[in-house]
């Protein structure tokens, strides 16, 4: 159930178009007429409240990014990250004068930007198509998704 949840949340937000393996440009194909695609994988987790007790259960996809290629598939790779003492400093000095604090929670945060390059990801589990074998068909991304190299850097 999970697993359907997050494709839904996918195609529902465009993120990648299916086409069929037969429909990718040539260009696309390595010079031995095979498309370059890399595997999807799938992430779970338990959600629980604090006492314990189970909430949900939490399905992510990824792509598998190992499998991309520097000069082809990417470029550059960053990664922004804060230091603690600077959340704390921040937060220090909202406290000193009055202000008001929040915490924002983004779902699905890193696929909000537009890949630069084309990427083709098989089809994960659990995903079915409309006609023929789901193995003939692969997902153009639109969007970054979680995993990719260069995932952080947009």
């Amino acid at each position: 159930m999970a697993m359907l949840k997050e494709i839904e949340v996918h195609e529902g937000r465009q993120h990648w178009t299916c086409m069929l393996k037969s429909q990718v440009p040539k260009e696309k194909c390595d010079k031995n007429g095979r498309l370059k695609t890399i595997l999807s994988i799938w992430s779970f987790k338990c959600k629980r409240y604090p006492s314990g007790e189970l909430m949900k259960h939490k399905a992510r996809l990824c792509a598998h990014g190992g499998m991309q290629q520097w000069g082809l598939d990417f470029w550059a790779t960053f990664s922004p990250v804060v230091m603690l003492i600077t959340v704390r400093t921040l937060l220090t000095i909202a406290t000193i004068y009055g202000l008001s604090t929040q915490c924002i929670d983004f779902v699905l945060a890193f696929p909000q930007a537009s890949l630069d390059v084309d990427v083709f990801m098989e089809l994960p589990i659990g995903m079915t198509v409309q006609s023929g074998n789901p193995r003939d068909y692969v997902l153009r991304l639109n969007k970054l998704i979680y995993g990719l190299k260069q995932s952080s850097l947009n």
